[in-house]
């Protein structure tokens, strides 16, 4: 993808250089702890550090491309090693939680401000590495990463708003707890921001996961076996549903979306419709996704080592075309480990861990990800499961069953 197309990792150079300056101080740090991650790697880090190494080889002796394109990808996967060096204690990393609680929301709410003063474009032309996206964000306008980000926070802050006593809030800032039917409010005030922001953004593909997560969320609110079953015939009757009366859907909703993003996408797929195939927006995406696939089908073992012939809309299918099967699995493995090992420890939070997980597998399916959802995926994501009374026991039990293990083994 070209440079000028890629989102902007930040407008402040001071803040680059902060950053930079924390993850070199923390790889630092962790080197020298006797137990640390590098010392005892887990698969997921030998895993990133494989994938990143590849691509730097790559970029060394190849230079198809510039290497910025590809900092959002490893910033995303240092993300995972951080996680991995504090998967025994994610309680440690309950301040950044906290601190993007509080953030986000001032977050959302400057960007709906720039919304109304810049108009709805305002997301789509902050992604762009030009003098006009450097004042948007200036004046904290999000895009792309913040409406992605955000939507793996959905599944999180669901199970909050409906079952607030499963989670133990007793690590959040004390002037939180010092108002506790404000603080119950967050979560879904919290919600309602993130709903609007997308839908104000215009991100069709966004609009699409927001709605599926949060049906998923939803559904497994009460996870019953009966639910289980049902929840795959629920979806074939929508899609099935959904080709009946997709025609008079969309007439129904051009008039609705009529002055926003929305109506140029519908237009274009009742175009679709009538002509039998693919137009406009819907026939470059497709086009695009048919590119990547077919790339990896001539050269699946390796794939084309680089961006040529690579639809740069679909991180996943991009990936094997890119780096070939071995490549694109593990990176589907890295996506998707936290969310499926959370789903088998947590049970019963299912309407988080399956809501997180089926955006992590649409999201990257349909679009390309962002270095921000890291932060939820991997930093927010596992402490809020360790917030759960689910987790906490969980806990207690596997540490009382180890000391007794202890104490009866023979000397």
């Amino acid at each position: 993808m070209p440079v000028d197309h890629e989102p902007p990792l930040t407008a402040n150079p001071l803040a680059r250089a902060v950053a930079l300056l924390a993850i070199v101080s923390w790889g630092l740090l962790e080197i020298v702890r006797s137990n640390g991650i590098f010392l005892r790697p887990t698969w997921p880090v030998l895993g990133a550090g494989v994938f990143i190494v590849y691509d730097l080889v790559l970029w060394y002796a190849l230079g198809e491309w510039e290497l910025v394109s590809h900092i959002q990808m490893y910033i995303l996967l240092t993300l995972l090693i951080i996680y991995e060096s504090r998967r025994n204690d994610p309680k440690s990393l309950e301040p950044v939680f906290w601190t993007m609680m509080l953030t986000l929301p001032v977050w959302w709410i400057s960007t709906l401000r720039g919304f109304e003063t810049f108009g709805d474009h305002a997301a789509r032309t902050v992604v762009r590495s030009s003098e006009e996206a450097m004042e948007l964000m200036q004046q904290g306008v999000g895009g792309y990463s913040l409406i992605y980000s955000s939507l793996v926070l959905i599944p999180i802050l669901i199970l909050m708003t409906f079952r607030w006593r499963q989670f133990d809030m007793s690590s959040a800032p004390r002037f939180l707890r010092a108002f506790p039917r404000a603080f119950r409010l967050l979560p879904p005030i919290m919600l309602g921001l993130i709903a609007i922001v997308v839908l104000r953004a215009g991100f069709t593909i966004a609009v699409i996961v927001m709605v599926a997560t949060s049906v998923v969320s939803l559904m497994y609110l009460r996870p019953r076996p009966w639910i289980l079953l049902m929840a795959p015939l629920v979806a074939l009757f929508l899609v099935i549903l959904g080709q009946l009366f997709l025609q008079d859907i969309i007439n129904l909703l051009i008039p609705m979306t009529d002055g926003t993003n929305f109506v140029h996408k519908l237009r274009d797929l009742q175009l679709s419709l009538d002509a039998g195939g693919s137009q406009g927006t819907v026939a470059d995406r497709t086009e695009r996704y048919f590119r990547s696939i077919n790339s990896f089908l001539e050269n699946p073992v390796f794939g084309v080592l680089g961006d040529r012939g690579v639809g740069n809309h679909s991180a996943y299918l991009d990936y094997f075309a890119q780096r070939g099967l071995f490549f694109g699995m593990l990176y589907i493995g890295l996506l998707l480990y936290l969310p499926i090992r959370m789903l088998r420890q947590l049970p019963g939070m299912l309407s988080m861990t399956g809501g997180v997980l089926a955006v992590m597998i649409l999201f990257p399916l349909l679009n390309s990800v962002t270095m921000a959802v890291g932060v939820v995926l991997f930093i927010m994501f596992p402490v809020a499961c360790a917030m759960t009374r689910e987790y906490v026991n969980g806990h207690q039990l596997r540490r009382r069953a180890a000391s007794a293990t202890r104490r009866v083994s023979p000397a």
